[in-house]
């Protein structure tokens, strides 16, 4: 998931919450693809230009940031 290294997001309340409202490569073009992670349509594409929701990409990557934090408690 390499799709927030360059765009904006922030932590808030420990979830990663992603800013994409000025970055236009993030729309389709109007093409509906499956969201990699829920296989429902979506207009939006990450960093890497594969379709996905912009909530189902946050969730994973605050589940991401979860699982590494709690590996470096440990």
């Amino acid at each position: 998931m390499t799709a927030t290294a360059t765009t904006g997001h922030r932590i808030y309340q420990g979830c990663v919450s992603l800013d994409w409202h000025k970055q236009r490569e993030h729309w389709g073009g109007g093409c509906r693809r499956s969201c990699r992670f829920c296989h429902r349509l979506s207009f939006l594409l990450d960093d890497d230009g594969r379709p996905v929701h912009k909530v189902c990409l946050e969730r994973a990557l605050t589940s991401s940031l979860r699982s590494e934090t709690e590996g470096r408690a440990a």
